[in-house]
């Protein structure tokens, strides 16, 4: 059973790499801020173009993908321990979404999160509670974040 536990984690994890990449880059660049302290001023910003937001959330998306790549597939850490890698990676996706006030982006974004949130809890009930019927569900949230990332996509190219 640890050969399909490992095979779903894989999965998974592909998935996930694959779909926030799908976002693509930006064409406007950004600054880039270390204090992330200055992320909230940006949220009360009610005028900000679906531009400047794509700039901001895809680099963060783009950064988030790229650390789903240092999650531990092999098997060689216990399942909890790769269900929380992920679910990092996941929380920086809803980081981004609201690190922008574009209701365009923000909703777009959103979406992403909650998909990939699906995706953990599924994760979860394969890997840590063993249960492989939940791996079915794969089909429909796959579908939904192939359309979730799409629609991002779309609105930021």
């Amino acid at each position: 059973m640890n050969r399909r536990i490992a095979a779903f984690a894989i999965a998974s994890v592909a998935v996930l790499g694959l779909t926030a990449c799908a976002g693509g880059a930006a064409e406007e660049p950004t600054e880039d801020t270390a204090d992330s302290a200055e992320a909230p001023a940006e949220e009360t910003s009610t005028d900000q173009s679906v531009e400047e937001a794509c700039g901001i959330v895809i680099p963060q998306l783009t950064e988030a993908s790229s650390a789903a790549g240092e999650i531990d597939t092999t098997g060689g850490t216990d399942p909890q321990t790769t269900v929380d890698q992920f679910n990092e990676v996941v929380n920086a996706f809803g980081e981004a979404a609201d690190s922008v006030s574009n209701t365009e982006v923000k909703d777009a974004t959103t979406a992403v999160y909650e998909d990939f949130v699906a995706l953990g809890d599924v994760l979860n009930k394969v890997l840590v509670e063993e249960d492989l019927d939940a791996a079915s569900d794969m089909t429909t949230i796959t579908g939904d974040m192939t359309e979730s990332a799409t629609a991002l996509q779309e609105l930021c190219s």
